[in-house]
């Protein structure tokens, strides 16, 4: 369990208020987001529980590599996202974050790091939700690239919004303008200690509860 950050390589990840469990923390080869370059990612998983469900969960890819620069994709580019706000979107410059649902359940092909995330939905039924909305985050200054999900499932923190049935990957879903303005409100501040972070610095805060 860890509370206030998460050290994520040489990059530091700033938690909401809480304690959060540690599901996955490890290292995987990958490329550059155009393909071109291999290199490697720090990644984590972390948990938040309420009353035994999975009320919360930050998924994060953190990377540090001498002359390699980072296209824009990602929220950088997701036009369907709920919320979006680009500071910039240009190779090895990119400052980008927004509101997006993603799919709770295992999707084809998706990246190993998020294994263990789906088999204990697996092994505790009703522990995943139908769905999440995901506050996204992708920040890179030449070398440095920071890339984090603040998920939070509203059929936890909000009974009653969300069906029960799982949702497909893209699937669209009516989200409360409430909900969503209060997750945009939320990621002003979240931004200011990444970007704190993408260079390897403590957060001045910890940061406020997602729920």
């Amino acid at each position: 369990m860890v509370e206030g950050s998460l050290a994520l390589g040489p990059k530091v990840l700033p938690l909401p208020a809480g304690p959060w469990r540690v599901m996955h923390l490890g290292v995987g080869a990958a490329r550059t987001s155009d393909q071109s370059v291999p290199t490697r990612f720090h990644e984590a998983v972390l948990v938040q529980e309420r009353a035994g469900r999975a009320a919360a969960v930050i998924v994060a890819r953190a990377a540090q590599e001498v002359a390699v620069h980072w296209e824009p994709h990602g929220v950088c580019l997701h036009e369907g996202a709920l919320a979006r706000h680009v500071v910039s979107a240009v190779r090895a410059a990119l400052d980008c974050r927004g509101l997006v649902v993603v799919a709770a359940g295992r999707q084809p092909g998706q990246a190993a790091y998020l294994d263990t995330l789906h088999d204990e939905g697996q092994r505790r039924a009703g522990w995943l939700p139908p769905y999440w909305i995901s506050s996204q985050f992708l920040l890179s200054e030449s070398m440095h690239y920071l890339h984090v999900e603040y998920r939070v499932a509203p059929s936890v923190i909000a009974p009653g919004m969300a069906g029960g049935a799982p949702l497909a990957e893209g699937a669209r879903v009516s989200v409360p303008q409430a909900l969503i303005q209060q997750l945009d409100g939320w990621g002003v501040q979240a931004r200011s200690e990444l970007r704190r972070g993408l260079y390897g610095r403590q957060p001045t805060a910890p940061l406020p509860a997602l729920f």
